[in-house]
């Protein structure tokens, strides 16, 4: 099937392109490699086009066509016999290499050298066929860069073209090493680099010249990106072609597409309709910092943004959102008529309004802590603030281990009042995140809490509780860190719409390249369940100004979710997970359970009947009768379990747990050693799941090959035709799959 599709879209795409080819009043003037590739035929072969101009309605779905016809790399291209004889006979491939597109191959590689260089050839060849006759009428083009001195010398002509891409049709990227000297590789790279500056520079000539003849036509221009080697290069380019644009007219929004057009003319921009900014979806729109030190030469940006309702950055420094701040406070005093000081025109006359942000994002790459950005945050836009969401890497980009026992350096969240706060999302990876849990009494319209810093390890008598807090709109709980060792536990009691549960520890990574979580001794929790867990003053490392101090939180697993669908444990809280707990949970469809710790099999958990069992019914002579249903647990509607780290099963537990408890499961992921489960179990159990589709199972010690074949289970690849329309169980086992296809 995806043989024919592919055949339908090459003859259709030819198709297209003969019946463009056509149409050229010069037929004469089409190269002769067009005509081998795309011979013309009877006229019944052609297509009813619109009349537009045909580089601008096909121009980049065609020229994506050329030039990975069949493959995703140009180089191993299916090409006919009579295009390969056309390439060979009229030296392509040699005159691409006397100008320098890439290195002479070695003889063993020369067939992927002349497929290249067709390629090539006829990017630049058929764009420049499909718009010789319109070049006063096309608005939008792609210029391969091989033929931009052509389209220099014509740029009088393009009277209408307001958007330009340029492309790189050589390979810039192609390095051959392994064809060179090492003198003579250095001096490849230089001639490389020499011809990346030509090219580049090509394209700046072009659009000064372009804009010289025509004024404020060009409006948008783009300049291809090829990686780390030339990317610093293409931004300088990019912004020394942007100089010649005329400013973005009233946007909207800004986003990577137009982000380094506004910061090149941003004096000349009008800002007071843009709604939204986005800075962070794109990558390397700042690379080098060549839009920061424009920014930094001009007035703050966002005090003229007065539409501004979302943000997503990188941090600006402290003072960022010091303008708003005033704003706010003169307001609240009176004084802006006086001051001027939010006063903006609009097209109903003059306004006071403040900036009504609703969303902000923020990215911290620096060492510093984001206090000051969002308490002014919290102040200056809590009548309109519905989203915060703040993520501190700082210099590292990535967590620096944390000790629970390390002193807070901040309090975040003192003070804060936001009333239609909806959703709130805080991630430090510097330093431990102590969070003031009275301003989650003032936002109680909070629907997605997300609290996570880098503490990795951690001793029991380190932990207190914060205090307990009503949260009843909250849908969404994600806690990491200490937040999720010291989050009162009372407050589920009163979040009666939860719908996502998590609760984890960052990873730590050996010696050895392995990943475990920190999780104390079993003896220490049994000690530390049977402590009374009432903190008698202020532990030694904490200072004064924490007044939530309190109980170290209690696991009474008696908390009741009647909404909760997803269930994510991790480390210490995936080990003393309670699985009567899930009677509570009703609604549950996935679960993920990861207990994996350093120490071996010391954490393991074994799992009886009991465990399944409604209410306090432990009677253990009751345990090894046959199961009814009416006295386990009931989830019809869980989909997906996720046990991963050391467990055992007794007999009989995972036919109650994926027959009678779950029996609508549809995906089974178990840890080390498949629960005490042979495959061979797992396959006779998982044929009478009737919506069972995959298992992941790691097996100790792992299967051959052939004995998982022994059992009945298929690999992809050998998989009959026969047997792809039945229905098929997936099993990953230790990465490998198999599949087991189950007769009707």
């Amino acid at each position: 099937m995806h043989r024919r599709s592919n055949k339908s879209l090459e003859d259709s795409m030819a198709q297209l392109i003969r019946t463009l080819l056509r149409q050229v009043h010069h037929q004469n003037q089409i190269p002769g490699l067009l005509r081998t590739v795309y011979p013309v035929q009877d006229q019944e072969d052609e297509l009813q086009l619109a009349a537009e101009p045909p580089v601008f309605k096909y121009g980049c779905f065609i020229r994506k066509y050329v030039l990975h016809k069949r493959t995703e790399n140009p180089m191993f291209a299916i090409l006919s016999d009579s295009t390969l004889h056309y390439a060979v006979t009229h030296q392509l491939y040699e005159e691409c290499i006397a100008e320098g597109l890439f290195p002479n191959l070695p003889d063993d590689r020369r067939d992927e050298g002349v497929r290249c260089a067709v390629r090539m050839d006829l990017d630049r060849k058929l764009t420049w066929a499909l718009c010789q006759d319109h070049l006063g009428t096309i608005e939008e083009l792609s210029i391969p860069s091989l033929d931009i001195e052509r389209y220099i010398d014509h740029a009088h002509q393009f009277t209408s073209l307001s958007r330009i891409n340029f492309t790189l049709s050589n390979i810039l990227w192609l390095s051959g090493v392994d064809t060179y000297s090492q003198e003579d590789w250095i001096q490849h790279l230089k001639e490389r680099d020499e011809q990346r500056d030509r090219l580049f520079g090509a394209m700046v000539r072009f659009v000064q010249r372009h804009t010289s003849l025509h004024n404020n036509v060009l409006q948008r221009a783009e300049v291809p990106c090829l990686g780390n080697f030339h990317l610093q290069t293409a931004i300088d380019t990019h912004f020394d072609i942007l100089s010649h644009l005329p400013p973005l007219q009233n946007p909207r929004s800004i986003d990577s597409f137009n982000w380094r057009q506004l910061v090149a003319r941003l004096s000349d921009t009008n800002l007071s309709y843009v709604e939204s900014i986005d800075r962070i979806s794109g990558i390397n729109h700042d690379r080098g910092g060549r839009a920061s030190k424009l920014l930094s030469k001009q007035p703050p940006y966002l005090p003229r943004c007065r539409a501004l309702k979302r943000l997503a950055t990188e941090t600006l420094g402290p003072d960022m959102f010091h303008w708003a701040v005033l704003e706010k406070k003169q307001r609240d005093e009176g004084h802006h008529q006086e001051s001027g000081v939010g006063r903006h025109l609009s097209e109903h006359g003059y306004h006071y309004d403040l900036v009504p942000l609703q969303s902000i994002r923020l990215v911290n790459k620096a060492a510093s802590v984001l206090v000051q950005e969002m308490n002014d945050i919290a102040f200056a836009f809590s009548d309109t603030l519905e989203e915060l969401a703040v993520s501190d890497w700082g210099t590292q980009g990535r967590p620096v281990w944390t000790d629970l026992g390390d002193t807070p350096q901040v309090i975040h969240g003192r003070g804060w009042s936001l009333p239609r706060l909806r959703i709130l999302s805080l991630e430090v990876n510097n330093f431990q995140l102590h969070f003031d849990m009275d301003a989650l009494h003032r936002s109680s319209a909070l629907e997605s809490l997300c609290l996570q810093d880098s503490v990795m390890t951690y001793n029991l008598h380190d932990i207190w509780s914060w205090p307990s807090v009503h949260l009843p709109c909250l849908k969404k709980l994600e806690l990491t860190g200490s937040p999720a060792l010291r989050f009162n536990l009372e407050s589920l009691h009163h979040s009666p719409c939860l719908e996502e549960l998590t609760l984890s520890i960052l990873l730590i990574e050996s010696d050895y390249g392995t990943f475990y979580f920190h999780v104390p001794s079993p003896e220490d929790l049994e000690r530390e369940d049977s402590d009374d867990h009432e903190l008698s003053g202020t532990p030694g490392n904490v200072s004064h100004e924490y007044q939530s101090i309190g109980r170290r939180p209690r696991w009474t697993w008696d908390w009741c979710l009647p909404k909760l669908f997803k269930l994510h444990l991790d480390a210490v809280f995936a080990y003393k997970f309670d699985f009567q707990w899930l009677q509570h949970l009703p609604n549950l469809q996935h679960i993920r359970v990861n207990s994996i710790s350093s120490g071996d099999r010391l954490h393991e958990r074994c799992i009886a009947l009991k465990d399944l069992l409604r209410g306090k019914q432990e009677q253990q002579d009751e345990v090894g009768k046959h199961p009814v249903s009416d006295r386990y647990i009931s989830l019809p509607k869980l989909e997906s379990i996720d046990l991963d780290g050391y467990w055992s099963f007794d007999e009989g537990v995972m036919e109650t747990l994926c027959l009678v408890v779950s029996p609508n499961l549809r995906r089974v992921n178990l840890g080390y050693n498949g629960g005490g489960y042979t495959l061979q179990k797992w396959i006779a159990l998982s044929r009478k799941m009737p919506r069972i589709e995959r298992l992941v199972l790691n097996m100790n010690p792992p299967l051959t090959h052939d004995r998982i074949k022994e059992l009945g289970l298929v690999p992809p690849n050998e998989l009959k035709d026969e047997q792809r329309n039945k229905r098929r169980i997936e099993y990953v086992l230790d990465w490998d799959t198999y599949y087991d296809v189950l007769e009707p």
